[in-house]
């Protein structure tokens, strides 16, 4: 295996996107046997076992162990703590609570795990419907570091059955900007090959980055977006405007990976 998440953190609010989002990880903790933490940050915000009631309802099918936290203070924080505590390999959690109980997620919580975590997350929308991957957009930038997320989103696209579309995102103005991309391309497709995982390709030209990774995921159907956290060169790949702007916008579940998470991958040198 290219992967092998071990502590998986599940931060759960009462919203559809925190629902969505734990039955993702349910779904990744039992393929990679890995221990599942389901993580709530100040329940007294919440009707007296709300949540609880919500999660042993989400889990009575499902025939997982898991275990559970309850913490107060900045959600962020205490994510960020346990990520630490926990030497988690992996954060899921929705991209926005209730409006009443949690009206500023986005900016103050989700963004700022993503920002602050020393492993990849999964950042999942309001009204996404699904708790698998089948088609994912791995977008290639104008840095060597763009390849590094190669590993992962094929080992998730490996264990769901999906196809990754290997987006070539550029400005359309520099030839050796796009041949440079071309060549990691092919690099990103022959992993692909190697490892069996059905893949296409193509160029997508967009001034906007953010702009241009939502249209191509809205075009295949995506159910996942996987970037890196960093900023990749002057494409502006991604931890910078483009990165919240993304969030905040796609329709689709957003992987982002973090250039130290590559001893995750067991694909050094790629």
């Amino acid at each position: 295996m290219l992967t092998h998440f071990t502590q998986i953190i599940a931060a759960y609010v009462p919203s559809e996107a925190s629902k969505v989002a734990l039955k993702l990880a349910v779904n990744l903790s039992k393929k990679h046997n890995a221990k599942l933490t389901i993580l709530n940050v100040n329940p007294h915000k919440s009707e007296e076992g709300l949540v609880r009631r919500q999660i042993d309802e989400i889990m009575k099918d499902e025939h997982a162990e898991y275990g559970f936290v309850e913490k107060t203070g900045k959600p962020y924080k205490e994510i960020l703590m346990l990520e630490k505590a926990l030497d988690a390999n992996l954060i899921v959690m929705g991209s926005h609570g209730s409006k009443e109980r949690d009206p500023d997620w986005i900016g103050g919580n989700a963004f700022k795990v993503l920002s602050g975590s020393t492993c990849p997350v999964i950042i999942f929308p309001q009204d996404f419907p699904n708790k698998g991957f089948n088609n994912i957009v791995l977008p290639i930038g104008n840095s060597s570091e763009t390849r590094q997320k190669v590993p992962l989103t094929v080992e998730l696209a490996s264990s769901f059955g999906a196809t990754i579309h290997i987006a070539v995102v550029h400005k359309g103005d520099d030839p050796e900007v796009a041949h440079r991309l071309k060549i990691y391309a092919d690099q990103a497709a022959k992993y692909c090959d190697d490892h069996e995982v059905a893949y296409t390709v193509k160029d997508v030209i967009n001034k906007n980055i953010a702009n241009a990774c939502i249209d191509h995921a809205d075009e295949v159907n995506a159910d996942l977006i996987s970037i890196m956290s960093e900023r990749e060169s002057e494409t502006g790949f991604f931890m910078g405007h483009y990165a919240q702007e993304l969030v905040n916008k796609a329709k689709t579940p957003v992987l982002t990976i973090h250039v130290k998470d590559m001893n995750l991958t067991g694909a050094a040198g790629y």
